[in-house]
């Protein structure tokens, strides 16, 4: 049996990330979700999104991400024009 450290740590493609971010409007929100994910390789589970006053508040679930990856498209999110704030919030399933 390999040492634990030989093993090569995969990501599993059960694990899921949950991503909060908010945006100006729909329009910003789609795009940055579009934007975004271009280069993750991330699947999308469910997009959510919800008006807040004169914002857009949207919660992104993902798999086949590992954390790394999900922090990175965290910053790209924030990154983007329009995005006002993103964040991992958290994480179910296995990892």
């Amino acid at each position: 049996m390999p040492s634990s450290s030989s093993v090569i740590d995969l990501p599993d493609p059960e694990a899921r990330h949950v991503l909060r971010f908010s945006a100006h409007d729909v329009s910003a929100a789609l795009d940055a979700v579009r934007d975004g994910l271009a280069a993750s390789g991330a699947e999308v589970c469910n997009l959510q999104l919800k008006a807040v006053g004169a914002l857009v508040e949207g919660v992104l679930r993902l798999q086949r991400l590992d954390e790394a990856g999900a922090v990175r498209l965290c910053h790209r999110l924030a990154d983007l024009p329009g995005v006002l704030s993103s964040r991992v919030e958290h994480q179910w399933g296995r990892s």
